[in-house]
């Protein structure tokens, strides 16, 4: 029976093209369990076809390669093949199957047509129109594919996108094209003694009422007047407001801020600075720690727009150092807490008033005059918002409309125009002026259909070809900066010089420097790592009060700044996984119970981790902890599923249907582990739980926040904590619980005992890592997943790349034939 399946196996038409040596394999190793009578997972290779060229069949191929280089196939209770023999078949599929992907990379490209993500259309008319205006929120979300939110797969084009960003453009041009009175440039100091709020807060009776009967006001004194400042007890952002700034004109501000903390007791006490409209609400502009007893003057240049106002606002405050909080029974004269004291808020601007009429004007509109038409004032400051006090005066307004719209359009499109290419979209704007618009509505017009066209929206890359100058100047810097090209890359792309590998290692490393490659930074890790997700959960304040909005920041400006540091400094991409150094500021510090005294303020400082740190690399950096957690509980499988997706490249398949999920028991009466032992008691899950679970086990010794635990912390059952104080939310006593077990053993039965093991062990594999993150980049800079023709590529930039820094990485695959190939 079994001469007789092979015969019929082998002559099988559906199998007439398959190579002899993995017919042979398959046949000896795999067809038992995968025929059409046992057809275990629901394969049956008997009668899989070969037609590579159908993507389904394709990735069926694919799938039975990987499984068989990986040696998960046959599986382990099975005999073992042939090391030779194993090898043979595998190379008589990878052949083929390269073949395949190589051909219709050739075809169609390996990337789609793919346009500019809405980060990326902000970013890229700011620099076209000198400008900086919020856009991205104005269109629609972009839909994230293989991670990330620049893949060709998910942006697409629907009507609603069109309708929006017509909407955008017309937002942006009207800011760009500011015509407006001169704004009157100011510069006053401001002192909160003088606030009419904070007065009138005074005035309110500082003891308690005699009377019990009586209920005291609920705006209590909240501050105390001193010689130079006033001290903030409270975070009430009602009485916070700076209402003696008028904001007549919106424009950049430039904010200068002079406080210090009060009743601090050596520790710094943090300010935060917003703008709010009352009706929006509020918008941070940034956030400052203040030293104890000693002013410090921190300053900001941010936009303010005509609706906001400033606003002070001090953090943990209002509680003195037993955790007793300022209330109804204490006076302010007497309460020996912490709190702000500001001496004073400087506000200049609108900076454009230095610069006027401003720099979008005439980089919209080079070479036309602008001149200011007599007479023009504002009878009072709130006019000046909307008074038109300059105009346009081209010598020939045809003529001048036509320039005009062509010299935008070759910036817009990021390489030279071709013949006629603009002439349609200046022809809108000779239309309107022929049918009665007057200039600046005409070119208006002309412009709007240029940022909406085509050549703007999309990357200009030709299927199957090298990139050509031009084009490769696009790819680099919206990877390394999420923006157009600036005038250097576009020069030598204008000389033809940018493929030449000294002249494009040069730009990278000039990129890199530059401060946009923040662009890289945020937008990279963002996705890379999650950090997105950020405010997807809401730890629970009864179990975790230590957490607050400044914690959070810093979780993920902690993440930010480490990828930072390895990308500048080229350091090796192993510190991913284990590092002997963090970058830290004051707020994340504390939380990890490394002290004061390394980061002394809101700034992000590289800091050496002791010997022994749990700490080091990202996995055990509280923005990933807290993502892969809900608010209440840590879950092995959501964090292991991460490590294997986000770090290993190996993401774990979805549950099979009807197979629920396990829900933890926040009773605390069980652990996670033991509710998870009898998950995987079930054949069908315990496969893929042996990959999933180890890294979620060990890094179970972290909480939702990141912090450090050898208990669960628990509402109902357990022992009572002793009192815990918290800056700012007084006493907590929350429940410690059942220990946690960090211990486990990898898919192959290596047993470790801690994230210490854990760590160690995938130090010592660090392949999966570096192609992991090589996938990633080179996926985020095309804008494609790698094909498997791909793979021989991203191969020969690991090995060349293997003892080298995350920078050099990133110039590897800038300099590699997949990145400048479409």
């Amino acid at each position: 029976m079994r001469v007789l399946f092979a015969s019929l196996f082998l002559t099988a038409p559906s199998f007439a093209a398959v190579p002899a040596a993995l017919t042979t394999f398959l046949d000896k190793h795999c067809t038992e369990c995968h025929d059409s009578d046992v057809k275990k997972a629901g394969l049956d290779l008997t009668e899989a076809k070969w037609q590579l060229d159908d993507r389904a069949i394709f990735d069926l191929w694919v799938n039975v390669h990987d499984r068989m280089q990986k040696g998960e196939m046959p599986p382990a209770k099975k005999p073992r093949p042939d090391k030779a023999e194993l090898g043979k078949a595998l190379l008589s599929l990878n052949e083929p199957l390269h073949a395949a992907s190589a051909a219709l990379q050739q075809k169609q490209g390996r990337t789609l047509a793919r346009r500019l993500n809405r980060i990326e259309y902000e970013n890229t008319l700011h620099d076209l129109l000198g400008m900086d205006i919020p856009l991205a929120a104005l269109l629609p979300e972009d839909t994230p594919m293989h991670g990330f939110d620049t893949v060709a797969e998910g942006l697409r084009f629907s009507q609603l996108q069109i309708e929006k960003y017509l909407e955008a453009a017309d937002e942006a041009l009207n800011a760009a094209a500011d015509l407006r009175v001169k704004p009157q440039l100011s510069k006053a100091r401001y002192s909160y003694r003088e606030e009419k709020n904070i007065l009138k807060n005074l005035q309110l009776p500082d003891d308690p009422p005699t009377d019990p009967k009586k209920k005291y006001s609920r705006q209590r004194q909240m501050f105390r007047m001193l010689p130079d400042s006033l001290v903030m007890f409270t975070d009430a952002d009602y009485l916070l407001g700076l209402d003696q700034f008028k904001m007549h004109r919106s424009g950049t501000y430039r904010i200068r801020i002079s406080a210090s903390g009060y009743q601090s007791n050596g520790e710094t006490v943090t300010l935060r600075l917003y703008a709010n409209n009352y009706q929006i609400g509020k918008r941070y502009l940034g956030a400052w720690d203040m030293p104890a007893d000693k002013a410090r003057e921190v300053e900001v240049v941010a936009p303010i727009n005509r609706g906001e106002h400033l606003m002070v606002l001090p953090f943990k405050i209002g509680y003195d150092a037993e955790g007793k909080r300022l209330n109804d029974a204490d006076t302010t004269k007497d309460f020996k807490g912490r709190g702000l004291a500001v001496q004073w808020v400087e506000i200049e601007g609108p900076l454009e008033a230095n610069h006027w009429p401003a720099a979008s004007l005439t980089q919209l509109f080079p070479g036309v005059p602008v001149q200011e038409i007599p007479g023009k004032q504002a009878k009072n400051p709130w006019d000046a918002e909307r008074l038109i006090g300059y105009e346009l005066k081209p010598a020939d307004p045809a003529a001048d409309a036509k320039r005009v719209v062509e010299s935008f359009a070759a910036r817009a499109f990021r390489r030279p125009l071709e013949a006629g290419e603009a002439e349609r979209y200046a022809q809108l704007s000779l239309d309107a002026l022929k049918g009665g618009a007057d200039f600046l509505a005409a070119v208006k017009i002309g412009l709007r259909g240029v940022l909406t066209s085509p050549q703007f929206l999309l990357f200009d890359e030709a299927p199957g070809a090298k990139l050509s100058d031009h084009a490769l100047a696009s790819r680099l810097s919206y990877f390394l900066w999420s923006t157009m090209p600036d005038e250097e890359l576009m020069r030598l792309a204008a000389e033809k010089k940018l493929h030449d590998p000294k002249v494009l290692h040069a730009q990278v490393q000039r990129m890199i420097a530059d401060k946009r490659s923040t662009g890289l930074v945020k937008n990279f890790t963002g996705q890379w790592l999650d950090l997105r997700s950020i405010d997807s959960t809401s730890p629970d304040p009864s179990l975790y009060p230590e957490f607050d909005e400044m914690l959070k920041m810093a979780m993920v400006g902690e993440t930010e700044s480490f990828f930072r540091e390895m990308l500048q400094n080229d350091l090796p991409v192993t510190n991913f996984i284990q590092s002997d150094f963090l970058t830290l500021n004051n707020r994340i510090s504390q939380h990890y119970g490394i002290g004061q005294d390394v980061a002394k303020d809101e700034q992000f400082v590289r800091v050496s981790l002791p010997a022994g740190s749990v700490r080091g690399g990202v996995l055990t950096q509280a923005s990933i902890l807290k993502v892969t957690a809900n608010g209440t509980t840590s879950s092995p499988v959501l964090r292991g599923a991460w490590v294997m997706k986000r770090l290993l490249g190996e993401p774990p398949p979805p549950p099979p249907p009807g197979i629920s999920g396990v829900e933890p028991d926040t009773r605390g009466a069980s652990t996670i582990r033991e509710l998870l032992a009898k998950h995987r008691d079930s054949e069908t899950c315990a496969g893929c739980h042996a990959k999933i679970d180890p890294p979620g086990f060990a890094l179970e010794s972290f909480d939702v926040i990141g912090g450090f635990r050898d208990r669960y912390r628990n509402k109902e059952k357990g022992d009572h904590a002793a009192g815990v104080k918290f800056e700012n939310r007084g006493i907590w006593q929350y429940k410690l619980s059942l220990p946690v077990d960090p211990t486990g053993q990898f898919a192959d039965g290596t047993a470790f005992k801690d994230i210490h093991e854990f760590k160690k062990h995938l130090m010592e594999h660090p392949e999966a890592l570096h192609r992991c993150l090589t996938e990633k980049l080179l996926t985020y800079g095309t804008g494609a997943a790698p094909t498997y023709a791909d793979r021989q590529a991203i191969a020969g930039i690991m090995k060349k790349n293997a003892k080298l820094g995350l920078r050099s990485l990133v110039t590897d695959i800038v300099l590699s034939d997949t990145f400048q190939t479409k």
